[in-house]
């Protein structure tokens, strides 16, 4: 411990009370130290990054139906097949982050299996079969697909072509444990997304106020001193929500879902605005959409 304490450096404060010599560590605030720290964390990530997905989609769905209230259900009940479809929208927002399935897997399938393993956890409880009947089916009838613009959906065309997986399987309910272990381990599920989704969120904010044409290069230096300077003022509520990679990330999935067109003059790449994002409304949504999983 002593010896990673040393390589950490500036990165961590070592502070002690003289009256019973307990030494105290504590990560320093300082930005360049918040962007190591981050980047020695990464390598553990992946470890909980399946659960954390899973877990920041219960946070939108349920911060939903507190919002807009519920029709003819318990507000305690979600849907499991719900509750996947929102999970694989998220991966595909993050995907440049990080990979949650390999070449020959169905993001939808590997949600649908981390949900399985909570359950096994006892972190989600099936509901009793008279819940489950008491249920509205207009729960799973909603058109989730259709809340945001086109490009969005997190499933392609081949692999709802390819994969038939779930297809037969009956839609179920599930509650969330309410002991206090599992509560704060959902809650520490949420919060290693939040440097992510407080970046990505950030980053749509800023495309609010965009003005183009404009090089990719000098929009990702903005914007990337945008989050620095959100950083800087204590706004931010992870300071490692600045970090570049993040920035490149994000602009590269706005590319993807259609949030910018790209032009190529030469060796630079141009950056407009697409079509569908040229209505305030279209963005708001999209902003709407990155803020539902985060836990404020």
């Amino acid at each position: 411990v002593m010896h990673a304490i040393h390589l950490l450096g500036n990165c961590v404060n070592i502070t002690n009370t003289s009256r019973n010599n307990e030494f105290f560590i504590t990560p320093s605030i300082t930005i360049p130290a918040v962007f190591e720290l981050n980047f020695y964390s990464n390598g553990i990530l992946h470890v909980f990054i399946k659960e954390a997905v899973i877990a920041c989609s219960l946070h939108a769905i349920q911060s939903r139906r507190y919002r807009n209230g519920t029709s003819g259900a318990s507000p305690s009940l979600i849907s499991q097949e719900h509750l996947v479809r929102k999970a694989a929208s998220l991966c595909y927002l993050l995907s440049n982050e990080f990979s949650v399935s390999l070449p020959c897997q169905v993001i939808y399938q590997v949600c649908h299996e981390s949900v399985e393993r909570l359950i096994q956890y006892g972190i989600l409880l099936v509901a009793e079969q008279d819940d489950q009947e008491d249920v509205s089916p207009s729960l799973t009838e909603q058109q989730w697909n259709k809340k945001l613009p086109e490009p969005l959906s997190w499933r392609s065309d081949e692999e709802d072509e390819d994969s038939d997986f779930g297809e037969e399987q009956r839609d179920c309910y599930l509650k969330v444990s309410q002991s206090q272990e599992h509560q704060q381990y959902i809650t520490f599920l949420q919060r290693l997304l939040g440097p992510l989704l407080e970046a990505y969120s950030s980053a749509v904010i800023f495309v609010h106020n965009f003005s183009g044409p404009v090089l990719e290069s000098e929009y990702i230096q903005k914007l990337h001193r945008h989050l620095i300077s959100r950083t800087e003022r204590n706004v931010a509520v992870y300071a490692e929500s600045a970090t570049y990679s993040h920035v490149k990330n994000a602009v590269k999935v706005f590319k993807e879902i259609g949030v910018f067109k790209q032009t190529q003059q030469r060796k630079d790449t141009i950056l407009e605005l697409g079509t569908t994002f040229l209505p305030q409304s279209n963005r708001q949504k999209l902003l709407e959409f990155v803020m539902s999983f985060m836990v404020l």
